[in-house]
């Protein structure tokens, strides 16, 4: 499926973290810039004036940077629906009061139940509670919050936990995402670890309304456990890639997505929506960086072949399969 126009372009205001998590892609693999307000006050005037509809500020940490609320009210004066990525520490109330007359949405890092889990994972204490005080908070407000959860082998074998946190929350939807393969650690999980948390989600799910679900968000090949099963789960290869959305990083470098570090061009001097048909992206929406047995896969229109990232990371390739995929043995439900 190829979109007309990107559905968000996500903006990387600062690669700087308070936290220290030991997963993070950022902190352990990439260094970053530190982009002025002024470019990017230009950059959010260029999405908008581009015809595209929404932006995302992540990091890093934004929350970091003293401006960022100035920044997302300056998103909504052109019109574009302003969406945060944080992990909350930082909120104060007079944060979330300034924050909440113009941001849309905000998905806020919940990979951790409790304090002392999140001191081991993220090298941080003291913040928990205050964190979930500000969802809290921002849900008083009327802004849309999202709860995000890493599928780490720990945090898979304590999901029931972190369900139970979530249901007392005032969160609208509960995202769980897939560990990327890094340079360190090419498998952080197994397709084991995946269909374990596969089967925990459909019970969660069970008897819920399909828009209270919840969902592995990023990219995840369906033949990594019982197809059918997966597909219930997860949202396939559509938000991974490039495939609807495109990433300007802290040196302002537009890319596809925050992990593939193929620069399409730089925000300050060329065209989004030009990066967004190039000869690149092109071939990335019309699915030929994929694996040869996803071709004739009933499932690759929504699975898009799992993580391009992960594949040019563990066989340095685009055209790889996914580490988690097993094409092979789940043949009978792929190709019939």
């Amino acid at each position: 499926m190829r979109l007309p126009k990107p559905f968000e372009v996500s903006i990387e205001t600062t690669g700087e973290c308070n936290y220290y998590c030991e997963f993070c892609f950022t902190k352990n693999f990439l260094e970053r810039g530190l982009p002025s307000k002024k470019q990017l006050k230009k950059t959010i005037k260029k999405i908008a004036s581009e015809g595209i509809d929404r932006v995302r500020f992540t990091g890093g940490e934004p929350l970091l940077r003293q401006d960022l609320p100035e920044l997302v009210s300056f998103a909504k004066q052109h019109g574009l629906f302003a969406s945060l990525n944080t992990n909350a520490s930082l909120l104060s109330e007079a944060k979330v009061s300034e924050l909440s007359s113009c941001l849309d949405d905000i998905l806020v890092s919940l990979h951790a139940f409790n304090e002392s889990n999140e001191a081991k994972l993220c090298g941080k204490r003291n913040f928990f509670e205050k964190k979930l005080h500000a969802i809290e908070q921002l849900s008083e407000q009327g802004v849309f919050v999202r709860a995000a959860t890493i599928l780490s082998k720990e945090n898979i074998s304590q999901l029931a936990q972190f369900h139970s946190l979530i249901e007392n929350l005032p969160v609208s939807q509960w995202v769980l995402l897939r560990p990327i393969s890094n340079p360190l650690i090419t498998n952080p999980v197994s397709s084991a670890d995946i269909a374990k948390a596969v089967e925990k989600i459909l019970g969660f799910n069970k008897g819920k309304e399909k828009g209270k679900h919840t969902l592995i968000e990023n990219a995840l090949p369906f033949c990594c456990y019982s197809p059918e099963k997966v597909k219930e789960v997860a949202l396939g290869g559509l938000r991974e890639d490039g495939h609807s959305s495109l990433f300007i990083d802290s040196s302002l470098n537009i890319k596809p997505s925050y992990f593939l570090d193929l620069p399409l061009g730089n925000a300050l001097k060329d065209s989004i929506m030009d990066c967004w048909k190039s000869s690149f992206m092109r071939r990335m929406h019309a699915l030929e960086f994929i694996a040869e047995p996803c071709h004739e896969c009933k499932y690759v229109r929504k699975c898009m072949s799992g993580s391009r990232f992960s594949a040019l990371i563990c066989n340095q390739d685009l055209y790889a399969l996914d580490p988690l995929a097993n094409p092979k043995k789940y043949r009978k439900e792929l190709f019939k």
